[in-house]
């Protein structure tokens, strides 16, 4: 009787050792925030650094008052200045805050079993743009480039406005086959119910298409019969009434260099096409100034940490002093 008090005493023992590292005890323990390496600076003024930084500085304050990290660890870090040829006429620089969650994971190489690390890398975190829109390719404060590429950038969904803000849609980002998928959720915060973009009729798409293809012809003359067909389905297009060519051109992601014809919005491989809206920015104000905000959580599902860490990010992240902080 005595031995098998003995062993149940050590079997409650060994259970109780074990539970002193979960991710659910872990979660329990208050959090820390870490700076860590900042991103590159380039293409910025002195003047307009040290405001960019005030303004990413007074987000930093925002969340960090408001939100108390919890079994993870947040590392946060920032970038500023223009890409090179992104644009031509720059309105407004873009720059960006960005907090990574790294959760709190049990040290298997310690015989303490209340002993945790952190992890070095996750999926899931939040970042904050200023004057800069990620979708299918970037949209900036900026004019395109008259020689750009493609002549138009692309947005997957459209955005919908939401309590006075613009939510521009959710996608599974890495393998939507994976049982714990992360997922990106993105906002557009505003001047109002204006948008920095403008969206592409089909008249505009087709004779931007018409260029591409009369271009490809000419550097590739023996192509000419393949592109022809596209360029006669274009001519085509164009004949069709204005009812018709007025409306917002929708193209597939693999028919840019062709034409087929146009598809319904939200087809599978879609895309929007829009340009900058340069009437949208105030051009009185310093190029530091934040016009619009972007705000990305990307999250990867079922995990208690980074569930619990996001939702308080969100309670903290008060979109209405993000917006009180436009044109500023």
């Amino acid at each position: 009787m005595k031995y098998l008090i003995l062993i149940f005493g050590i079997l409650v023992s060994l259970s109780l050792s074990a539970q002193d590292c979960t991710p659910e005890l872990l979660l329990q323990k208050p959090g820390t925030w870490k700076a860590g390496q900042q991103g590159s600076i380039h293409g910025v003024s002195a003047a307009d650094l040290a405001a960019e930084k005030a303004v990413l500085a007074a987000i930093h304050k925002l969340v960090n008052t408001n939100y108390h990290p919890k079994g993870c660890q947040v590392v946060y870090s920032t970038s500023y200045g223009k890409y090179p040829n992104a644009g031509d006429v720059w309105i407004a620089d873009p720059y960006n805050y960005t907090m990574y969650i790294l959760p709190f994971l049990c040290d298997n190489k310690s015989a303490d079993k209340s002993k945790y690390t952190v992890a070095i890398s996750s999926a899931t975190n939040v970042t904050i743009t200023v004057n800069e829109i990620s979708s299918l390719n970037t949209l900036f404060a900026a004019t395109t480039q008259a020689d750009d590429y493609r002549g138009y950038l692309k947005l997957k969904q459209r955005p919908q406005k939401k309590d006075g803000y613009f939510y521009m849609g959710e996608e599974i980002v890495g393998d939507s086959q994976e049982e714990n998928k992360t997922v990106e959720y993105r906002w557009l915060i505003t001047y109002g119910d204006t948008l920095p973009f403008s969206y592409i009729n089909r008249r505009e798409y087709l004779q931007i298409q018409q260029k591409r293809l009369e271009k490809s012809i000419k550097e590739s003359p023996g192509q000419k019969g393949y592109f022809q067909k596209y360029l006669d389905n274009i001519s085509d297009y164009l004949t069709k009434p204005d009812s018709e060519l007025s409306k917002d051109a929708i193209g597939m992601w693999n028919d840019e260099e062709r034409f087929n014809g146009f598809v319904n919005e939200g087809t599978k491989g879609s895309f929007i096409a829009v340009k900058p809206n340069t009437e949208y920015y105030n051009k009185k104000l310093p190029k530091s100034s934040s016009q619009f905000f972007t705000v990305i959580y990307k999250l990867t599902q079922n995990d208690p940490v980074f569930e619990a860490n996001i939702s308080a990010i969100k309670e903290a992240l008060d979109f209405a002093k993000l917006k009180n902080m436009l044109g500023k």
